[in-house]
């Protein structure tokens, strides 16, 4: 059973004593060390793309492309996936070259670091899981572990 808390306060303090708490009653498993050093972050609860901690403006689109690039590494995604899974598209007709073009542009605004979405030729696209590229989710929201009934 996986479980969610969301902790709805302003006050960041109170969210780390409440999360160090769950921590030493072994309910949340330590976090793994998180990488500062990632060129890329994305933080899906505020809809926000950070290259080296500055904000890159992304439309709608380009954000939902990189989010799902990013949410899934190490893995190919096909033109006509990510059509559906980014547009809402399932038809055989639509063209795929807006995949391309709307890559094209995530990758000019991510600038130095567009290599991150790599492109694999006649087949989609991917983003391996190098530790350049992040999904971090807010830092308010605590994420309980596992546990099973026992």
């Amino acid at each position: 059973m996986r479980v969610s808390i969301t902790i709805d306060t302003e006050d960041e303090e109170t969210a780390v004593r409440l999360l160090g708490a769950l921590k030493d009653v072994g309910l949340v498993h330590a976090a793994e060390a998180a990488v500062d050093e990632a060129d890329v972050r994305i933080l899906p609860d505020t809809r926000q793309v950070l290259l080296r901690d500055e904000p890159v403006e992304l439309t709608r689109l380009e954000f939902e492309l990189l989010l799902h690039l990013c949410a899934h590494p190490d893995r190919v995604h096909r033109r006509r996936e990510l059509l559906a899974a980014v547009w809402g598209v399932n038809d055989n007709y639509s063209g795929a070259r807006t995949v391309d073009v709307h890559v094209r542009r995530v990758r000019q605004k991510l600038g130095d670091a567009a290599d991150v979405i790599q492109t694999v030729r006649g087949v989609g696209y991917l983003v391996a899981s190098t530790g350049r590229v992040r999904v971090d989710r807010s830092p308010n929201v605590v994420r309980l572990a596992d546990r099973r009934a026992g």
